[in-house]
């Protein structure tokens, strides 16, 4: 027994021993423009075969990617706010430890006072710790999803980047080197696809038919989710927002919003067309979380559904969103500057 003990443990050394040597690392740091480190970008790894590597940069912006089967990779990088960075034909040898660099740019505003990463870093660490305790129930048992509620923080590890067809990898890529210059939030016009926003306050309020979300900073603000079992009307015409329908699923909301114009952008710069359909899942575990799943799948834009996913937590109930009249002081578009 002794003996094929240690014949199993040799055979395992020489696997593990095996499993470094014909792998290598990519490493490296992450940066803005002024150098300064970007902390919790995503960085992944996809190489000849599909297979993808993850890994998301520390409080000094580095990474490490291990353990990679040696071959070619592309190394992609990307962070809130920031233009996305992708470098192909990376080689990697059995061994080797490749050091890759991702300069990230300029982030989005430019660091404008009150929009800079440090400002929006505040927020974020100023939020007030959710309150514990069981998720409180309507008269009809449903989960009561009502509440104000600090959206989801965009990106993460988890978070992954639409697959799209290559018309629209075109134009997004248009768009970037184009600086965002027709974004519609830029101009004014609508810009949330979903009917809760991520980052900002979002403000829900429930009744057995009707499921209303007032969204800070969003144009028009408001969506109206209809829980009576209607469904959508066979004749809608595309609009902005779309028409949405929500159907519980044991405690999960699932809302269904459809009947889209193309005008909008997926993300922050991809287009997509009037095929799309939205599907927002709404669960609340606790007293104090509310997960939240989207799904955007539109055929005409995308070789797969593209799923993102974050928890959103209950504000102070003295929190309030305030009127946003976008047009009336709109001082963006004399200052954008594309190409």
């Amino acid at each position: 027994m002794r003996l094929l003990a240690t014949a199993l443990w040799s055979v395992f050394l020489a696997h593990a021993a095996f499993a470094q040597v014909g792998s290598g690392t990519i490493t490296g740091s992450v940066a803005d423009s002024n150098r300064a480190p970007v902390a919790g970008a995503s960085i992944q790894a996809k190489n000849e075969t599909g297979s993808v590597y993850k890994a998301v940069t520390n409080q000094k912006g580095e990474y490490t990617l291990p353990q990679l089967p040696a071959g070619k990779y592309e190394l992609s990088a990307g962070s809130f706010g920031f233009k996305p960075y992708a470098r192909k034909d990376i080689s990697i040898e059995a061994g080797q430890t490749l050091r890759v660099d991702v300069p990230l740019g300029d982030f989005i505003s430019l660091d404008t006072l009150g929009e800079d990463r440090a400002g929006i870093r505040s927020l974020i660490s100023t939020r007030r710790q959710p309150p514990s305790g069981p998720a409180p129930r309507t008269g009809d048992g449903k989960p009561d999803l009502s509440g104000v509620w600090y959206g989801p923080v965009p990106g993460g590890p988890a978070q992954e980047e639409p697959d799209l067809l290559p018309w629209a990898e075109t134009v997004a890529k248009e768009r970037f080197d184009n600086n965002l210059k027709d974004a519609p939030q830029a101009r004014c016009l609508p810009f949330n696809l979903a009917p809760v926003n991520t980052f900002f306050l979002n403000k829900l309020v429930q009744s057995r038919d009707l499921l209303v979300t007032i969204l800070e900073y969003d144009i028009p603000g408001y969506r109206e989710i209809y829980l009576d079992g209607r469904e959508h009307p066979k004749d809608l015409d595309p609009s902005w927002t779309g028409h949405s329908i929500g159907k519980w699923d044991g405690d999960t909301l699932v809302i269904e919003t459809v009947g889209f114009n193309d005008k909008t952008w997926l993300g922050e710069a991809n287009p997509h067309t009037d095929k799309l359909k939205v599907t927002t899942r709404l669960k609340r575990p606790d007293l104090g979380h509310l997960e939240v799943e989207i799904t955007f799948d539109d055929p005409g834009t995308l070789k797969k559904p593209w799923i993102t996913k974050g928890i959103a937590t209950l504000a102070p109930a003295t929190e309030e969103i305030r009127e946003f009249i976008c047009n009336e002081n709109n001082q963006d578009v004399e200052h954008l500057v594309g190409k």
